[in-house]
């Protein structure tokens, strides 16, 4: 019999958060948690007779506590400024995380409020033109945040160059591949550096934005996982979001893109820099979001990261380059 193996990633127990960790926060009796969904993180549903909180277990190692305050804080800030997000709750000691200790080692715990409604319907003008401006407003809400805790800027070292470290050791043994991806990030790389530093908005990001992290309740948008977040190129967070809701078929993106953009404008407007740069940080986001799964590979497994299938993403990438031209 083998008695010991490590554990690389635990489901923890709903009782236990229950017990243990969830009376830390400053809410009324807590009725019930429920292990809600696994995704990046692990997420539980916390119901009390009056509200409903989303409790989230960032992954052992998934990033230092630094980046989870930078998290909390930001949520808190928009909060405060009238922007409506799943903002933090606070512990009754103060502060927003709680640490445990799980089996593969230390993680982190964060309460936040309920996001209301549901996920967009995008085929809906209305719809993408109402998340454009809250986008946008989003952005301007933030700019008076500061903060001491301290995490990766969402900028070209941060999303190109350290995503292609892993893309090349991961992909090391097909050059023909590889050496089509390092063409493709060089491209982008020049188009980004060709661009002056300062026609380009710089604060906030949400850094996650590929429109399925928002709901929609009573014509009110309410953002959340903004556990990406960080400073960087406005510019990302509009390129994330047509990655992940506009591209396919040119229909759809004829029909979602250039009015969301609209929505996003009548807000504000962007620079000729930005509007250039939009497709090269599409191409980015892919690149970055290859790299997030090479990272995170015993998390999710070889067989659900899009790197598994080398070919598949030369693909893409080619398709988006296609559609870009």
């Amino acid at each position: 019999m083998i008695t010991k193996l490590n554990c690389s990633y635990s489901t923890l127990s709903s009782a236990d958060l229950m017990a243990n960790v969830i009376p830390e926060y400053d809410i009324d009796t807590p009725l019930e948690c429920l292990f809600w969904e696994r995704g990046a993180n692990d997420t539980y549903q916390v119901r009390c007779a009056d509200a409903h909180y989303f409790l989230r277990v960032y992954r052992h190692g998934a990033f230092p506590r630094e980046a989870n305050e930078f998290e909390a804080e930001a949520l808190s800030y928009l909060h405060q400024q009238g922007f409506p997000v799943a903002y933090p709750i606070a512990r009754k000691s103060g502060g927003y995380l709680t640490e445990i200790i799980a089996p593969e080692g230390p993680r982190f715990v964060l309460l936040t409020s309920l996001a209301e409604g549901s996920a967009p319907e995008y085929d809906s003008p209305e719809i993408c033109r109402l998340v454009g401006q809250s986008v946008a407003q989003m952005h301007l809400a933030s700019n008076g945040f500061t903060t001491s805790h301290e995490r990766n800027h969402l900028d070209v070292q941060c999303l190109l160059e350290s995503s292609m470290v892993h893309i090349r050791n991961h992909m090391a043994h097909r050059p023909d591949a590889l050496s089509t991806i390092e063409k493709i990030a060089l491209d982008v790389r020049t188009a980004v550096q060709a661009v002056p530093e300062e026609s380009l908005d710089i604060g906030i990001c949400h850094g996650d934005l590929h429109g399925g992290n928002l709901h929609v309740h009573d014509g009110l948008v309410t953002h959340f996982d903004f556990e990406e977040c960080a400073y960087g190129y406005r510019v990302y967070d509009l390129a994330t979001f047509k990655w992940g809701v506009c591209l396919g078929s040119d229909e759809r993106r004829a029909k979602r893109w250039p009015v969301f953009m609209e929505g996003y404008e009548s807000i504000r407007p962007l620079s000729a820099s930005e509007l250039s740069l939009v497709d090269s940080f599409v191409i980015i986001r892919e690149l970055a979001e290859t790299a997030y799964g090479i990272r995170h590979i015993l998390d999710f497994g070889h067989n659900d990261i899009m790197a598994s299938d080398i070919d598949y993403v030369c693909l893409r990438l080619n398709k988006m380059l296609d559609s870009n031209s």
